[in-house]
C-alpha cells in the first residue's frame, strides 16, 4: 500500500468503523442491533427455509457482527468464534490428513500447542519458518505442503511480513494464505486486500479491546474459501454467543481511535526504552533500526501497542516484574490497561523448553501490550521497575 493510499484509508477508517454492523433495526428503528439471545426462529414454510432457523447455524447478532467483519476486511462473508484458538482451529480443518503447513516461527504459543497436542495425531503437520525470508520458505516446501499461515506482526519478536509478496509466492504454488493478524487488527491491516485468502484475528484482543469476552473471528476473501469454513462452522459448533458478539461488535467501533492512541504510546515507550542500559534488545517496528521498520512503514497504517525487551541481566527479571506497580501481568493483552507478559512464561508457556530456547524466548523477555493511559506514567512506572532490576544485578 503506497503512502498516498495509506492517506487515504485513513480519512475514512473512523467513520467505516463506527458506521459498519450498524444498520438499524427494521423492527424498531434501534440504531444499535438488538442482542437475540433465541435459540430457534420459527420457520412459517418449513419446507422452503428461509433466514435463521437454529441459533448455531445462524443468528442475527452474530450476522451482523460476521457482515462487518466482511466489509471492513474486504472479503465476502466473515465468522464468528468463541476463541482465536477456535478461529484458528477451524481455518486448518479446511486441510486434510497428510497436508503440511509453513508456518511463522515466530508465532504465539498456542499455535504450535494446537499442532503438537491435536492437529499432528491428526497427520496435519507444520514446519515453523521465518516468513520474511524467502530462501528459507522455498527450502521448506514440501510436496504435501498445502498452505502457509503467517502471523504479523509475530509473537513476541514482531517481525514484519510482506503479506502481498508472500500471498503470490504461495498462490503460484497452489497454496491456501491464512493472515493471523491478531496484533495489527483491520484497522492497522487488511490482509486480504493484500492477497490472503483467510485473515484471522484473536478479537478478545484489541479487536474487542476492554478485556472482558472471549472470541474469534475469520474472514475468507473469496466463496471458494467461505462456503467450507462455515460448513467447519456449523458442524463443530464453536460460535461466538450472541452477547459476546455484540461486544465485539461495540469494541470495532471505537477500535481505529484506540489502537491509534495506544500505538503512539508505544511507541514513546519504545523510544525512552532504547536509551535505557537495562535492556540488552528492544523489538518495536516503530523504531528504525528495527529491521522491518521500512517494511512496516509502507504496508501498514501502525506500528502497532506491542513493545517487547530483552533485559540484559535475566536474573533481573524477577525484580523488573515485582516492582511494577500500574503495570499489569498478565498473559493476555489489546485492553485499556497496559500489561506485561513473560514471554517464557506466558504467551510462550505452551512451548517445550528446547522450542523456546531454539527461538531465544529466555525468562528476559518481556512483552508490553501498551494501553491507553498517558504514556508518561506507563515510562515512570517501567523506569521504576529498571531500577529495581539494576539494583538486583
Amino acid at each position: 500500500m503506497s503512502e498516498q493510499e495509506q492517506h487515504q484509508a485513513k480519512d475514512d477508517l473512523g467513520t467505516r468503523f463506527v458506521h459498519t454492523g450498524q444498520e438499524r433495526d427494521p423492527a424498531t428503528g434501534a440504531i444499535t442491533p438488538p442482542v437475540y439471545r433465541a435459540v430457534s426462529f420459527h420457520q412459517p414454510d418449513p419446507f422452503h427455509a428461509h433466514g435463521f432457523d437454529y441459533s448455531r447455524s445462524g443468528n442475527p447478532t452474530r450476522a451482523a457482527l460476521e457482515g462487518a467483519l466482511a466489509e471492513l476486511e474486504g472479503g465476502v462473508r466473515g465468522f464468528a468464534f468463541a476463541s482465536g484458538n477456535q478461529a484458528l482451529t477451524a481455518s486448518l480443518l479446511l486441510l486434510k490428513t497428510g497436508d503440511h503447513v509453513l508456518v511463522t516461527r515466530d508465532c504465539q504459543g498456542g499455535t504450535q500447542r494446537l499442532f503438537r497436542a491435536v492437529l499432528d495425531r491428526f497427520g496435519l503437520h507444520a514446519t515453523y519458518v521465518d516468513t520474511d525470508d524467502l530462501e528459507q520458505l522455498e527450502r521448506a516446501l514440501r510436496p504435501t505442503t498445502r498452505a502457509l499461515l503467517i502471523e504479523n506482526y509475530s509473537n513476541p519478536f514482531l517481525r514484519v511480513t510482506d503479506v502481498a509478496l508472500l500471498a503470490e509466492w504461495a498462490h503460484t504454488r497452489n497454496l491456501l494464505v491464512m493472515v493471523d493478524n491478531t496484533f495489527l487488527t483491520p484497522a492497522g491491516q487488511t490482509p486480504l486486500r493484500l492477497g490472503a485468502d483467510l485473515v484471522i484475528h484473536s478479537a478478545t484482543k484489541m479487536m474487542a479491546g476492554h478485556a472482558d469476552v472471549t472470541a474469534g473471528v475469520v474472514t475468507a476473501r473469496e466463496e471458494t474459501w467461505a462456503g467450507p469454513l462455515y460448513t467447519v462452522q456449523n458442524a463443530t459448533g464453536g460460535i461466538l454467543s450472541p452477547d459476546d458478539s455484540y461486544q465485539v461488535l461495540r469494541g470495532l467501533h471505537t477500535l481505529p481511535l484506540r489502537l491509534e492512541r495506544a500505538a503512539a504510546g508505544a511507541g514513546a515507550l519504545a523510544e525512552w526504552l532504547r536509551g535505557q542500559d537495562e535492556v540488552a534488545e528492544l523489538f518495536y517496528p516503530g523504531l528504525v533500526g528495527h529491521p522491518g521498520h521500512a517494511l512496516a512503514r509502507r504496508t501498514t497504517r501502525t506500528f502497532g501497542t506491542i513493545v517487547t525487551l530483552r533485559l540484559r541481566r535475566p536474573e533481573s527479571a524477577s525484580a523488573f516484574v515485582e516492582a511494577l506497580r500500574l503495570v499489569q501481568v498478565s498473559a493476555g493483552f489489546g485492553g485499556t490497561e497496559t500489561t506485561l507478559s513473560v514471554a517464557a512464561l506466558h504467551c510462550h508457556g505452551a512451548l517445550t523448553d528446547e522450542e523456546r530456547a531454539e527461538r531465544g524466548i529466555t525468562p528476559a523477555v518481556m512483552r508490553f501490550s501498551v494501553g491507553l493511559e498517558d504514556p508518561s506514567d506507563i515510562i515512570a512506572d517501567v523506569g521504576r521497575a529498571l531500577a529495581a532490576a539494576r539494583r538486583a544485578s
